[in-house]
């Protein structure tokens, strides 16, 4: 099994870089964390997980091997392969996973494009069962993410019932993300709707 490479990064996207390793150029998928640690021309080693489907052969790269874990548990789910599991590991740290299953956060999937709520409640109802005590205590004192998450989703099941659609609500708080900054993670919820409306009333 190909558990990691390292190798010098050729080019990188917004979804996957490519990596030289001994002369081969591996186009290897990766997860928000594990791009975050790549600049083009520099070396990196990646914890990989290689799936053989109908489909082909596809890498996917991580940070670490925790994860990985989290990675591989997303995928047992009906309707999560494993492009669909990046894309949750793109829009949420692991972190937020763990306590949105914990929690039955169902709102928190939701902000994942490709999730809808029916994915979103197999996630918390099929994956609380299967997190190990040692996985949950990983995140036990990660106390702070919580008033963060909890105001992201207040704010966007207050859009998804002015109307605004699933996709429009997700762009929009992505948006935010990137302008706001640090402020983002720290504002409060009257503050993230009224910007958001007001994005929203502009497009």
């Amino acid at each position: 099994m190909l558990r990691s490479v390292e190798g010098k990064i050729l080019q990188i996207t917004q979804e996957n870089v490519i990596l030289d390793v001994n002369g081969f150029g591996l186009d290897i998928l990766c997860s928000g964390s594990a791009l975050r640690l790549c600049e083009e021309c520099e070396s990196v080693r990646l914890t990989t997980y290689l799936q053989v489907s109908e489909s082909g052969i596809t890498l996917f790269g991580f940070s670490s091997e925790l994860e990985r874990d989290v990675f591989l548990k997303l995928i047992t789910v009906k309707g999560v392969g494993g492009r669909v599991g990046l894309a949750i590991l793109r829009t949420l740290s692991p972190s937020q996973v763990v306590r949105s299953i914990v929690a039955s956060d169902i709102d928190t999937f939701l902000q994942v494009p490709g999730v809808g709520k029916k994915t979103a409640e197999r996630l918390c109802f099929e994956l609380k069962r299967h997190l190990s005590e040692e996985m949950i205590a990983e995140f036990a004192e990660e106390e702070e993410i919580i008033p963060t998450m909890l105001a992201k989703n207040t704010v966007a099941a207050a859009l998804r019932s002015l109307g605004f659609t699933q996709n429009e609500v997700y762009t929009v708080m992505n948006r935010l993300k990137r302008e706001m900054g640090a402020e983002f993670e720290t504002a409060k919820e009257e503050v993230l709707l009224k910007q958001a409306l007001r994005e929203l009333k502009r497009n």
